[in-house]
């Protein structure tokens, strides 16, 4: 029987791929495998369903993730700006009105407003409507 005490679950690989590539595979198939919490119940009971799809054991929420750790960095960030947007943190900016030329790079800080127009309906006496 192989020895894996080195390489753990890359063994199966043998002598192929190159020891840093198994070593990659290695430390991605132990941050798949350890318990992740959950975000609703915090209780380490997270488990992957599939590439992506993750379960928690307790409380039986499904949520879409990475696919092999359920919180990605781009996905954090993305959930950080989420937050900033909603909790208004560049609303509470826009009232001083000297700091508005430092904020022109923020997008959407002046949102433009469209103006609705009465459109008279078009009768067209080709089309026959059955009741």
């Amino acid at each position: 029987m192989a020895r894996t005490k080195k390489v753990g679950s890359t063994g199966r690989f043998g002598a192929r791929y190159g020891a840093k590539l198994r070593r990659r595979v290695l430390d991605i198939e132990k941050k798949r495998a350890e318990p992740h919490r959950c975000p609703s119940c915090a209780t380490r009971a997270l488990k992957r369903k599939a590439a992506g799809l993750w379960t928690c054991n307790k409380c039986g929420l499904l949520f879409a993730g990475g696919a092999y750790v359920p919180y990605t960095d781009a996905g954090k960030a993305a959930k950080r700006a989420i937050a900033q947007r909603v909790a208004g943190d560049f609303l509470a900016l826009r009232d001083d009105d000297d700091s508005l030329e430092e904020l022109e790079f923020l997008p959407n800080i002046e949102e433009p407003t469209i103006e609705a127009e009465d459109v008279e309906p078009v009768e067209d006496s080709t089309i026959d409507v059955e009741e």
